[in-house]
This record gives C-alpha cells, structure tokens and sequence, in this order.
C-alpha cells in the first residue's frame, strides 16, 4: 500500500458554519451559526502581510541569538581574559568568591538561549544585566580599557536582546490579529481524530530543566558553605559556580521551553479555533512550510513546522474514491517536495503558536487502478525560521501523474508475480526430502517420528506437502 498527498482537498469535505461551527459577537460571546459559510481562504496579499509584520531578519530568533552568542562570547574575552583585574564578577584579591555578582553571570550567558526560545524572559533579563554595566562605567578611574570595552559590549548585547525581545513580542500579537482577521470571526472545533499533544507537550523539557536547576542548586549549595582554603584564605568556590553556571542555563532554558510549548499546546485544544485553508510543501529535510494556497506558485512559504508520527493521525475519515479521481478536478496525488498541497490549518498563526492541520492522502494498492482519499490530521508547534531553500514550482499535471503511478502499480504487480513463479519454481525442481536443508525428512527417521514430528516444525503445510497429513 502507498500514500500519497492529494492536491486540493474533495469538495464537500471542509467544515462549515453549520456544521459544528461558531461565531464569536463583540461582545465575546459564543453562538451557533446557521449561515453555511465555509472556511475562509488566506489571500496572497493578507499572507503577504502577515509575513511582514515579522521582526527584521538580524533580529529573527536565530540569527539574533546567534549575534548576541558572539558578543557574549566576546564580553567573556574581554573582562576575563584581557582585563588587567580579570575580576570582573569577583571580589578583590583575598576577599574570596564573590556571589552578588553571580546572578549578573548567569543571566548575562542566558541571554543567547534566552532569546533564541523564551523571549518573554530575556527581556527583563536584559535589563538585570545592563545594570551592572552602567554602575561600573559611570566610574571611569576604577576600570582599565579592556574592561571598559568589555562593559561596552555587554551593554550593546542587552540593548538587541531587550529591543528585539519586545519586536519579537509585539511581531506575535500583529500576526495573530492578522491571521484571525483574514479567518473572520467563525470558531470550529478542532477535526474528528485530532492528536491530543496537550498530554505530552513540553513536559519531558520542564522535568528536564527542573532536575538540571535542583542539581545546579546542590553544587552551589556545597560551594556556598565550604570552608576556608589551607592558607586561610577565603574559600575558592569559582568551580561550582561554573557547573552551577552551565547547569542553570541549560536547566532554564529547558523549563521555559517546555513551559511555553505546554501553554500553546493547552490553547489549542481548550478551546474552538479559527481555520484556513493553506497550502502547505514540504522540505528536503522534513521540515514543512505553511504557504497561502496551494494554486499560487509566487505564494512564498511563511512558517515552518516539522510533522511527528506521533503527531499524526491517518485515516480519519474517507473523504472519497472512485469518481472523485477525474481528470482535472485537481485530486491527483503530487510530489508534496515539489509542490504545495491543500491542508485546513486550525489555530493562530505566529511562532511558538501550536496548529492542527487536516488534508487529504490517498492510498492506492497495486493490484488496483484506483485508491481511495483519506483525511490526515497532524499537530504540530509552528517553527521560528526563516531559510527554507525551496525555488519556484510548477503544477504537476493529475492524468500523467495517474498513468505514471498505474504504470509503476503495474510493474510493481509483475515484478511479484514473476517472484512468485520463481519461488514456485524452485519448491518444485527440489529434491524429495530436501525441502529443509539440514532437518529435512531424515530427521523424522532419525527419530522414529513420520514425516510431520519435530523435523517440519513451523514449515508444515508449506515446505512438507502431502507428508504432513498424519496417519
């Protein structure tokens, strides 16, 4: 059996007003509506400008956490490597570790991660960090010139990451407002046979990232209160802040992940959802885009997500066979790497937002000419990137896909076929008593059973023939 995506999905199959669906008043109330209007169609132009209410390329979430990695990196060269105190978040000479200005560290080497996967936290972290900096450089005298350069780079690392936080935030709301302005007002209720990801979305990250932060805590708590050296000196607890460093970072960043994939995951199924219908193509390297049709081959793809088995849910519901397959009504099976099919996307549209989306494949048999259409149905959390690498398309025509797909069924039925005649072939041509190399027939006499005993065992009916029909 082979599945193939079906280009526009069969009328009849989309959901209406009618049929389940709701309207929300301004006043936001809910109430049933009877109008039979259909899921609304996502215009070139509204997606067009949805993609541009986006943030600015440089301030994209990777891109931008990849700019604030290097200059964080750089801040670390500068104050710890070339500064003449090499202290910057240390105390003076036999004063020991210091600890006020820990918290500035970890927030400071988050500030990447941060921004890269929980926005909401790497602005106010932003802010915690430039607080240090500004103290220090309003003393000239008390800093040398790397330092000083060091301070400066810190401060220009939390000036992109609390500007594009903010850009990044206010981008969500405006391409929330303009997805569900082009959807209208109707609410539908998520499709029979929808995946429930709210049962195990984000929840091995926030375990995760707890049990990293409570280790982190144990390390820096054996640090905290550890004694002094051997020569009296204050104790010396730089290396459990730097595991406790690591760990902190990595421990949050995984629980605010988890944290923000669970609310999305929680949004989407509490509740009817607005829908579109989109067209969605998928990547060489699994990654899915979301476009504004499927019939528009300048429609550039928008936002990305990446389809789980898990995730998936196929043969919903039968949507159609038969007369549904002719010829230019556009429920051929494509090459969804070559061009986009039709899908009904419910949910909002922006990054970190979790949507269901429903299509059609058919599932076609070799030994027959037609197949039938199913409804899938995959959740998935919308993607961040921007870099899909696809060029243009071109429509595949429907009646040569079809001929090409019964010539390949065809092949496919005579290459089994011709397997058979050949095993069949060789059962024949072997030697009586030899049909099981090694524990043939003679193993029946060797111990004094018939033919069938324990020499045939699994292979009665199949290898042994007529030697198995008892006494």
């Amino acid at each position: 059996m082979t599945v193939y995506h079906i280009k526009h999905l069969p009328t009849g199959t989309l959901p209406e007003d009618g049929v389940g669906a709701w309207s929300v008043t301004r006043d936001g109330a809910a109430s049933r509506s009877t109008s039979g209007r259909r899921v609304a169609t996502w215009a070139v132009d509204d997606a067009e400008r949805w993609r541009k209410a986006a943030v600015p390329t440089v301030l994209a979430p990777n891109m931008g956490g990849w700019i604030l990695a290097a200059l964080v990196a750089a801040a670390y060269v500068l104050l710890f490597g070339l500064s003449s105190a090499s202290a910057a978040w240390h105390s003076g000479p036999g004063e020991g570790t210091d600890w006020l200005r820990y918290p500035g560290l970890i927030l400071l080497t988050a500030l990447p991660l941060w921004y890269r996967y929980v926005p909401v936290a790497a602005i106010p972290a932003a802010v915690l960090v430039a607080v240090e900096p500004v103290l220090t450089l309003a003393r000239p005298d008390d800093v040398d010139h790397p330092a000083r350069a060091g301070w400066l780079v810190v401060l220009a690392a939390c000036a992109i990451a609390f500007t594009g936080g903010c850009l990044r935030l206010r981008a969500r709301r405006r391409q929330r407002a303009l997805a569900l302005t082009a959807a209208q007002e109707r609410r539908f209720p998520l499709p029979e046979g929808t995946p429930e990801s709210d049962g195990h979305r984000g929840y091995r990250q926030v375990y995760l990232g707890l049990a990293l932060c409570l280790v982190a805590a144990a390390v820096l708590g054996d640090g905290l209160f550890d004694g002094p050296t051997a020569s009296g000196a204050a104790y010396d607890a730089v290396g459990q802040q730097r595991v406790g460093l690591v760990l902190l970072v990595a421990g949050t960043t995984c629980y605010g992940r988890g944290r923000l994939a669970y609310r999305a995951a929680r949004r989407l199924h509490g509740e009817r959802q607005p829908a579109l219908i989109v067209g969605v193509r998928a990547g060489a390297d699994g990654r899915h885009w979301v476009c504004a049709d499927a019939r528009t081959r300048s429609a550039a793809p928008l936002i990305a997500y990446v389809p789980r088995k898990r995730d998936t849910s196929a043969r919903t519901r039968l949507l159609g066979s038969g007369s549904a397959y002719a010829a230019g009504n556009g429920h051929h099976d494509i090459g969804p790497r070559h061009e986009p099919f039709e899908a009904v996307l419910y949910g909002t549209l922006a990054e970190g937002d979790e949507v269901v989306l429903e299509y059609a494949c058919a599932e076609y048999d070799y030994r027959q000419e037609m197949g039938r259409i199913y409804a899938t149905v995959t959740t998935a959390p919308l993607r961040p990137d921007r870099h899909h690498g696809m060029g243009p398309w071109e429509p595949a025509d429907g009646p040569a896909r079809q001929r090409e797909r019964l010539r390949e069924g065809q092949e496919a039925a005579e290459r089994h076929q011709e397997a058979q005649r050949r095993a069949e072939a060789r059962r024949k041509n072997r030697p009586r008593g030899s049909s099981t190399p090694g524990r043939g027939g003679n193993s029946g006499n060797r111990h004094g059973g018939g033919g069938c005993g324990s020499g045939c065992g699994s292979g009665c009916g199949s290898s042994c023939g007529s030697s198995c029909g008892g006494d």
